[in-house]
Formats: structure tokens, sequence, C-alpha cells
């Protein structure tokens, strides 16, 4: 009787020292619309996932990424802290993230890129704009997707604290009382521009 007490409890500790480090994952699939130096493209279906960490920080993972006819690979950022906002939570970056994937783009790369991210997840859906830097011999490609659609908490994430709005113009650079229906351009208080689509 003592050796199976005994046995259940290195189970029972095998156990919670197992779901203490657990990882939890939500998978999104919804479309990407995807600019190539301003010019719009077709939108194309995308997956993304989130893996939550024991350690209370999430890794967002654009999967199989593809812009004109460049194939990436997944895109990779760690790290991330999610801001709870009620029902919706935010998670935002301004660094670099990873490309693991074997592709001839990630490998010139480096397997490495520079990315700002601003995602929102509400209702068990994803919103995300991804702004990259590409290097391209001497030029810089600038790609820019939006990922799902934004809910009224992701715009209203967009314009609180410091990224208040300090102006919003239209897609040909009028200014705007404020965001109209349609695509945004936002200068926000932090020095910012952001794109919100309405």
């Amino acid at each position: 009787m003592k050796k199976f007490f005994m046995t259940l409890a290195v189970a029972a500790t095998a156990f919670m020292a197992t779901t203490a480090n657990a990882q939890t994952k939500e998978q999104f699939t919804d479309d990407l619309a995807i600019s190539l130096n301003d010019a719009p493209q077709d939108p194309v279906p995308a997956t993304v996932e989130l893996e939550h960490q024991a350690d209370g920080t999430t890794t967002f993972m654009l999967k199989d990424f593809t812009f004109g006819i460049f194939k990436v690979g997944d895109v990779i950022v760690e790290g991330i802290k999610g801001v709870k906002n009620g029902d919706a939570t935010t998670y935002d970056f301004d660094g670099t993230a990873k490309l693991p994937s074997e592709t001839t783009l990630a490998e010139a790369l480096g397997h490495q890129i520079p990315l700002t991210l601003h995602s929102v997840v509400e209702g068990g859906k994803l919103y995300a704009e991804i702004s990259l830097s590409v290097p391209m011999g001497e030029e810089t490609l600038k790609v820019d997707c939006v990922f799902g659609k934004k809910s009224e908490t992701a715009i209203n994430g967009v314009v609180a604290g410091k990224t208040a709005p300090v102006a919003v113009f239209n897609a040909t650079g009028a200014r705007q009382n404020g965001l109209q229906k349609g695509l945004n351009i936002v200068r926000t208080a932090d020095g910012k521009t952001v794109k919100v689509l309405k």
C-alpha cells in the first residue's frame, strides 16, 4: 500500500510540473491583405498561431508567409506580453522577428527581419497589422500586412494612451476629423504612423 501511495505521489508531482510548464495555442485563419511599397495586392488566406508560454509571454507566428513572388516561410515574434482590455488582449512588438525556414529569402536575410506588430484578439478572432522592411540590394521593400478585420475594441486600442491620434488622414493624405470608413492613416502621440482600416 505504501508503494502504491508513493507511486501516486510521484505521478501527481510529474503531472503538476507538466501542467506548470504547459503552453496553450490559438490558431486563426483569415484573409491577409498585403501592400508592397504602398501598392495593394490581392488578399490571400493566411494562418496566424499564438503560443502562450507559462511565463506569461506569447509567441506570434505568421505561418508560411509569401509576398509577391517571394516565399519567406514562418515569421516568428517571441516574448510578447499581452495587455488585457476588457474581453480583448492586445499584443504589440517593434524589433526583430525570426525567419527559421530554409527558403532562399530567409537565408539571404540571415533568418531575421525588422518588424512592427499591433494585434488584438477578441471574441475568438485576431486582427493584426504587420510591417516589415525587406532589404533588396540597395533598396528596402516596405511590406505592410493586415490580417483579419478590425473590431471596435481593436480600433479603440490603437487610439488609447501613447497611441492616441494627433492627426488622422485618408488614403490620399487629406486630413480628417476622425476615423472614417475605409483606410485611415493615423499619426499617434508617440510619433508613429499606423494604418487603420475601419
